[in-house]
Protein backbone atom coordinates (compact mmCIF):
# COMPACT_ATOMS: atom_id res chain seq x y z
CA UNK A 1 0.00 0.00 0.00
CA UNK A 2 1.11 3.30 -1.18
CA UNK A 3 1.94 6.07 1.87
CA UNK A 4 0.72 8.88 -0.33
CA UNK A 5 -2.17 9.44 -2.62
CA UNK A 6 -2.52 12.04 -5.56
CA UNK A 7 -5.57 13.00 -5.96
CA UNK A 8 -7.38 15.61 -8.17
CA UNK A 9 -9.98 18.37 -6.70
CA UNK A 10 -13.42 17.95 -8.20
CA UNK A 11 -13.94 21.95 -7.92
CA UNK A 12 -11.32 23.76 -8.94
CA UNK A 13 -9.04 20.86 -10.69
CA UNK A 14 -5.65 20.84 -8.57
CA UNK A 15 -3.60 18.16 -7.63
CA UNK A 16 -3.24 17.22 -4.22
CA UNK A 17 -0.93 15.20 -2.58
CA UNK A 18 -2.32 13.44 0.49
CA UNK A 19 -0.61 11.35 3.06
CA UNK A 20 -2.54 8.11 3.90
CA UNK A 21 -1.76 7.96 7.53
CA UNK A 22 -2.22 11.44 8.73
CA UNK A 23 -5.02 12.77 5.71
CA UNK A 24 -2.85 15.36 5.91
CA UNK A 25 -2.22 17.23 2.44
CA UNK A 26 1.53 17.39 1.70
CA UNK A 27 1.60 19.03 -1.81
CA UNK A 28 -1.04 20.99 -3.48
CA UNK A 29 -0.28 21.88 -7.50
CA UNK A 30 -2.47 24.44 -8.71
CA UNK A 31 -3.89 24.36 -12.30
CA UNK A 32 -2.79 26.82 -14.36
CA UNK A 33 -5.48 29.41 -14.76
CA UNK A 34 -7.14 29.35 -18.53
CA UNK A 35 -7.01 32.17 -20.47
CA UNK A 36 -10.38 34.24 -20.90
CA UNK A 37 -11.31 35.60 -24.08
CA UNK A 38 -13.21 38.43 -25.10
CA UNK A 39 -16.47 38.18 -26.78
CA UNK A 40 -16.80 41.20 -27.88
CA UNK A 41 -20.60 40.68 -29.44
CA UNK A 42 -21.72 39.84 -26.24
CA UNK A 43 -20.00 42.65 -24.07
CA UNK A 44 -21.92 44.84 -27.08
CA UNK A 45 -24.93 43.01 -26.41
CA UNK A 46 -24.27 44.04 -22.75
CA UNK A 47 -23.94 47.58 -23.27
CA UNK A 48 -26.83 47.82 -24.99
CA UNK A 49 -28.98 46.34 -22.65
CA UNK A 50 -27.81 48.65 -19.53
CA UNK A 51 -28.00 51.87 -21.83
CA UNK A 52 -31.77 50.49 -22.29
CA UNK A 53 -32.39 49.91 -18.52
CA UNK A 54 -30.58 53.34 -17.84
CA UNK A 55 -32.90 55.27 -20.41
CA UNK A 56 -36.14 53.54 -19.08
CA UNK A 57 -35.03 54.11 -15.48
CA UNK A 58 -34.65 57.95 -17.13
CA UNK A 59 -38.10 57.97 -18.13
CA UNK A 60 -39.31 56.42 -15.61
CA UNK A 61 -37.88 58.90 -12.82
CA UNK A 62 -38.94 61.97 -15.51
CA UNK A 63 -42.63 60.48 -15.39
CA UNK A 64 -42.64 60.16 -11.53
CA UNK A 65 -41.27 63.69 -11.22
CA UNK A 66 -44.18 64.98 -13.45
CA UNK A 67 -46.75 63.13 -11.23
CA UNK A 68 -45.28 64.60 -8.03
CA UNK A 69 -45.84 68.12 -9.16
CA UNK A 70 -49.55 67.76 -10.41
CA UNK A 71 -49.90 65.88 -6.78
CA UNK A 72 -48.37 68.55 -4.94
CA UNK A 73 -50.63 70.88 -6.86
CA UNK A 74 -53.73 69.39 -6.12
CA UNK A 75 -53.03 68.90 -2.73
CA UNK A 76 -51.77 72.73 -2.63
CA UNK A 77 -55.45 73.89 -4.19
CA UNK A 78 -57.37 71.49 -1.91
CA UNK A 79 -56.07 72.80 1.35
CA UNK A 80 -56.15 76.36 -0.06
CA UNK A 81 -60.10 75.89 -0.70
CA UNK A 82 -60.02 74.25 2.95
CA UNK A 83 -58.79 77.41 4.38
CA UNK A 84 -60.94 79.44 1.85
CA UNK A 85 -64.17 77.67 3.31
CA UNK A 86 -63.12 78.26 6.88
CA UNK A 87 -61.18 81.81 7.60
CA UNK A 88 -61.96 81.99 11.27
CA UNK A 89 -60.59 78.83 12.63
CA UNK A 90 -58.91 79.22 15.97
CA UNK A 91 -55.27 78.64 15.88
CA UNK A 92 -54.19 75.49 17.81
CA UNK A 93 -53.17 76.43 21.30
CA UNK A 94 -49.37 75.76 21.73
CA UNK A 95 -47.84 75.27 25.40
CA UNK A 96 -45.76 79.06 25.33
CA UNK A 97 -49.31 79.79 24.81
CA UNK A 98 -50.71 78.74 28.30
CA UNK A 99 -48.12 80.44 30.42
Amino acid sequence: MKDVLTVRCPDCGSELTVDVATGAVLEHKPVAPRARTVDLDHSQELLRRQEEERDRRFQSSVEAQKQRDDILGKKFEQSLRRVRDNPNTPRPLRDVDLD
